[in-house]
C-alpha cells in the first residue's frame, strides 16, 4: 500500500502534474537562513550544559577494577617497621647531601642501590638551551628471579618535588622499597628503581636513552643496563620530611595522554584497603573549597575536572609520570599533601610503604599489558567517571553548531531571498538548489586563509627554541624570548595589513564566503583535535564559537573597531597578554614555559596554536574589512 503512494507520487511529479512552487521555497530557504545562526547558539548552550552536567553523581558512573588479575589489596604485605627505621636513616642521609651538586647526590643514591647488591648505573645527560645545563639520573635494576627479564615496572622520584621543596621522604621510601624488594624472591617482572635530577627534563633524558631515542648516545647504545617492555610506573613526590595529611594522584599525560583507568583504580583500592585507610583525592585539592555551599558535592566534582582539564588543554604533563604515557607506558605520580587540620588522619613511612608495596604486588600480577579499562575519560572524582561516549557528543553539536552556518553562509549568504514578482518570474527556477553549478568567487577565501597559515608557518619557525639559541644568544634569556614574541606579533599584523590593502569592493573578494569557509575549517580543526585532546578542542570552542559566529564584514567604523578588539583578545597576543593579567605571571615565563613544553616534552600546544588556531584568527580579521557581494 505504501510502495504504491510512493509510485504514484513520483509518478506525477515525473509528469509535471505538481507544478513547482517558488514561493513556497522561498519562504523555507528564508526560514533557514533567518533560524540558522540562532540554531547554532542554541547547540553551543547545548553543549556546554552537557559538559556542565558531566560531573553530576546521576549522570557519571563508579570505577571499577576491569583486570581481575590485578586483585588490589589482596596480597600479604611485609614492609614494617624495620623498614620504617630504614626509611628514617636514609632521610637523614638525604638531608645532609641534598643541597650538595648533581654529581654528588647522584653518586650517593648509585652507592646505597650497589650495596644493596642492584645492578646500577650514572646517566650523565645534557639540558638543550642557550646556555646549557648538566645533570645525573642513577637508577638501578631488580631482576626478577622468576622470569625472563622481558618485562619490568619502574618505581622513581626526582630530586624536587613539585612544590619546590626537596622531595625527600620521596627519596627514603624509594631506597628502603627497594631493599624490601631485593630481599622477596615471589617477583614475576623487573622492578627499575630510578631517582631523575631536574624533575621533568631528567626523566625525559632517561626514558630517551632507555628507548634508544638520542642519537650519538654511546651510553644509551652501549652501556646503559635495560630491562624489559615496561608495565606500569609508579612516581613518588612526598616533600619535606613531616607526615602528610592526604594522598593526590596525579595522571595527566603529554598531549591529552591519560593512563589506563585500572591503573588508578587499583591505587585508589589499596589506598582505602589500608589500615587505617589513606584519604585520597585528586591531584592537591585536599579540601573540597565549595564545602559549605549547597551543592557542595557537584561543585567538588566539577572543581577536580576542571582542574584535570586545565593540565590537559596546555598539553602538558601534570608530573614526571605523565611523560611516560608517549611510550605507551601506564604512569601515575602519588603526591603527598601536607596539612594541619586532621591531624588525626596524618600518615608516614608505614603507610606510603605499604600502599607502594600493595601497589606494585597488584603490577605484579599482570600477565599482558594494561588493556582492560578506558583510555579515555573524564574523572569528577576518585571513585567516579565519565566514558568517552558521555563526553564527546558536545564536541558534535560544537561542530555541527559551525557547519549549519558555513553551509547556509555558502549557498544561501547573507541577503534576503525575494519572492517572484511576476508571473514570468514564477515560472522560473529563481532559487538555484545546493547541488547549482552557479558560480561563487572561492578564489579569495582560498588566497586569505593560504596566506594566513603560510603566516603561521613562518611564526611557528621563529618561537621555535632553537631559532633564539641561534640567532639571538647575544641577548639573555627574557630578552630573547620578548624579541622572538615581538617578531611573531609583527609579521601576524604586516600579514594582516597587507591582505586587507590587497582587497577592494568587487564581488570576487566576497567576506561571506571568507567566513563560511573560516567557519568550516573552525569546525574541522575542533572535531580533529577533540580525537586526540578533548579537552583542548572543548576550550577552542567554547572560546570562539560564539565570537566567530557574530563577526561580519561591516562598513561602520565603531562596528569594525568593536570587531577587530574582540578578535584581537581572541588572539595568541591577546590571550597570553589576558592570562599573564590574571595569573600575575610574568609574559617571559608564561612563553618560557610553552617553549620548555614544546622543546622537552614534544608537546603540541605551539604548533596547534601557530598552525590552526591563529592563522584562523588572522583571516576573521581580515574579514571585517571585506564587503558581502551577497
Amino acid at each position: 500500500m505504501l510502495l504504491e503512494k510512493l509510485k504514484n507520487r513520483w509518478a506525477l511529479r515525473n509528469t509535471g502534474s505538481k507544478p513547482f512552487n517558488p514561493e513556497k521555497r522561498v519562504k523555507l530557504l528564508r526560514a533557514v537562513q533567518k533560524w540558522v545562526p540562532v540554531l547554532s547558539i542554541l547547540l553551543f548552550f547545548v553543549a556546554v550544559g552537557w559538559i556542565l552536567i558531566l560531573p553530576y553523581e546521576g549522570y557519571n558512573k563508579r570505577t571499577y577494577i576491569s583486570e581481575n588479575a590485578l586483585l588490589p589489596g589482596q596480597a600479604n604485605l611485609d614492609y614494617g617497621f624495620n623498614d620504617i627505621h630504614t626509611a628514617e636513616a636514609y632521610r637523614d642521609k638525604i638531608v645532609s647531601i641534598q643541597e650538595e651538586d648533581s654529581e654528588t647526590r647522584a653518586k650517593f643514591i648509585h652507592q646505597e642501590f650497589r650495596r644493596t647488591g642492584f645492578v646500577s648505573a650514572l646517566q650523565h645527560f645534557v639540558i638543550d638551551g642557550k646556555t646549557p645545563k648538566k645533570g645525573v639520573n642513577a637508577f638501578a635494576i631488580n631482576r626478577a628471579p622468576r622470569s625472563d627479564g622481558k618485562e619490568a615496572l619502574i618505581l622513581s622520584a626526582s630530586w624536587k618535588s613539585r612544590t619546590g621543596q626537596y622531595n625527600t621522604n620521596g627519596i627514603a621510601a624509594l631506597l628502603s622499597l627497594a631493599k624490601l624488594f631485593k630481599r622477596n624472591v615471589y617477583w614475576a617482572k623487573d622492578v627499575i628503581l630510578l631517582v631523575t635530577d631536574h624533575e621533568i627534563s631528567g626523566t625525559q633524558a632517561w626514558l630517551d636513552a632507555y628507548h634508544g631515542m638520542e642519537k650519538n648516545d654511546e651510553f644509551s647504545s652501549i652501556v646503559m643496563p635495560r630491562s624489559g617492555a615496561v608495565q606500569g610506573v609508579v612516581n613518588l613526590d612526598f616533600p619535606g620530611t613531616q607526615n602528610y595529611e592526604s594522598l593526590g594522584i596525579f595522571f595527566e599525560g603529554v598531549n591529552g595522554q591519560l593512563p589506563n583507568l585500572d591503573l588508578i583504580n587499583t591505587i585508589v583500592a589499596v589506598a582505602h584497603r589500608t589500615n587505617p585507610p589513606i584519604t585520597i583525592t585528586l591531584h592537591d585539592d585536599n579540601k573540597n573549597p565549595f564545602e559549605n555551599y549547597q551543592y557542595s558535592a557537584y561543585l567538588g566534582s566539577l572543581n577536580h575536572m576542571l582542574q584535570s582539564m586545565k593540565y590537559l588543554v596546555l598539553g602538558k604533563p601534570s608530573s614526571d609520570a605523565g611523560l611516560y604515557l608517549r611510550y605507551t607506558i601506564d604512569a601515575v605520580t602519588i603526591h603527598g599533601i601536607v596539612g594541619t587540620e586532621n591531624l588525626h588522619q596524618l600518615f608516614g613511612f608505614l603507610r606510603i610503604g605499604r600502599l607502594v608495596e600493595s601497589t606494585f604486588r597488584s603490577l605484579n600480577n599482570l600477565l599482558e599489558h594494561f588493556h582492560q579499562s578506558f583510555f579515555f575519560y573524564l574523572l569528577p572524582q576518585t571513585n567516579r567517571y565519565v566514558s568517552i561516549s558521555q563526553y564527546m557528543p558536545p564536541i558534535i553539536l560544537f561542530s555541527c553548531a559551525l557547519i549549519f552556518q558555513s553551509l547556509a553562509l555558502y549557498y544561501l549568504g547573507t541577503k534576503e531571498i525575494k519572492q517572484p514578482s511576476s508571473a514570468s518570474e514564477k515560472n522560473q527556477v529563481i532559487i538555484p538548489p545546493a547541488y547549482s553549478l552557479q558560480k561563487r568567487h572561492t578564489m579569495f577565501a582560498f588566497s586569505i586563509l593560504i596566506i594566513s597559515h603560510i603566516t603561521g608557518i613562518i611564526i611557528f619557525n621563529l618561537m621555535q627554541p632553537s631559532f633564539g639559541w641561534k640567532y639571538l644568544a647575544q641577548f639573555e634569556e627574557k630578552q630573547m624570548l620578548l624579541i622572538q614574541y615581538g617578531a611573531s606579533s609583527i609579521v601576524c599584523i604586516l600579514t594582516i595589513l597587507l591582505s586587507i590593502r590587497y582587497t577592494n569592493t568587487s564581488p570576487e573578494h566576497d567576506g561571506t564566503i571568507l567566513k563560511s569557509f573560516c567557519l568550516a575549517q573552525t569546525a574541522l580543526v575542533i572535531a580533529t583535535v577533540s580525537l586526540l585532546n578533548f579537552t583542548l578542542g572543548v576550550a577552542t570552542a567554547i572560546l570562539i564559537l560564539v565570537p566567530y559566529s557574530l563577526i561580519r564584514p561591516s562598513t561602520n567604523y565603531a562596528t569594525k573597531s568593536i570587531q577587530i578588539l574582540i578578535l584581537f583578545l581572541l588572539s595568541p597576543v591577546g590571550l597570553a597578554y589576558l592570562f599573564s593579567q590574571f595569573s600575575r605571571l610574568p609574559l617571559t615565563e608564561i612563553l618560557a614555559d610553552i617553549l620548555s613544553d614544546y622543546h622537552t616534552v614534544k608537546s603540541w600546544f605551539l604548533t596547534f596554536i601557530c598552525i590552526a588556531y591563529w592563522p584562523i584568527n588572522m583571516a576573521m580579521m581580515i574579514l571585517v574589512f571585506t564587503c558581502s557581494s551577497t
